[in-house]
């Protein structure tokens, strides 16, 4: 049996290939029925983390969608306890930095809206623009190519724990999965994956 674990972007990052449907509750449907044959022949195990759970229930209006994930997915957390001490004290850095960005983000809008407010011309549109051109660019200067949650560094810490195969396309995670020796694969591969083991004959 494998295990893989599963980052949140593969149910809500619909610019991947995964022809698993058009949108992201057609995307969990799918998963759950292509997966359950396989999870229940013992053929492949797919865990993500109670953080990451929720993080993915996040995107969806009702429950539906993570309920159906609970029956093919394993909810498990890392064994923190029993990894280094770096590897706690990395978490709490992880933690720690992810709040500052965010307060640093939340900060550098007063200015704007400050400098908004004093011009001729202001309306609420134009402020919406601005600040959203700024979040913009402040999150893929200081966030893209990061490892800047603990919901992302679980997934990792879980990986290596399990000796698991991390599925992401997210490229800070996987920068980061790369420096810890863990396995990786992309989205789109894993559903290719899977719906090979699903016919006849194959194996892992």
């Amino acid at each position: 049996m494998q295990t893989f674990v599963i980052d949140t972007n593969f149910f809500i990052n619909l610019q991947r290939p995964l022809e698993l449907g058009q949108n992201k509750e057609q995307v969990v449907e799918n998963f759950v029925k292509e997966v359950t044959p396989l999870v229940k022949e013992g053929t492949i195990e797919v865990l993500t983390t109670p953080e990451s759970l929720t993080e993915i229930g996040s995107f969806f209006e009702t429950t539906k969608e993570v309920e159906g994930l609970q029956k093919v997915v394993v909810v498990a957390s890392p064994n923190t306890s029993d990894l280094k001490l770096s590897a706690i004290l990395f978490r709490d850095l992880v933690a720690e930095i992810g709040k500052r960005l965010y307060r640093a983000l939340r900060m550098t809008e007063e200015p704007v809206k400050e400098l908004l407010g004093k011009e001729p011309v202001k309306d609420r549109e134009t402020e919406q623009k601005y600040i959203g051109e700024l979040r913009a660019k402040y999150r893929r200067a200081t966030r893209e190519g990061f490892l800047d949650s603990t919901v992302d560094l679980d997934l990792i810490l879980l990986a290596r724990e399990r000796n698991a195969v991390l599925v992401t396309s997210d490229q800070g995670l996987l920068m980061w999965a790369r420096k810890f020796g863990c396995q990786e694969l992309m989205p789109e591969l894993f559903v290719k994956k899977i719906r090979q083991l699903a016919k006849p004959g194959h194996s892992l």
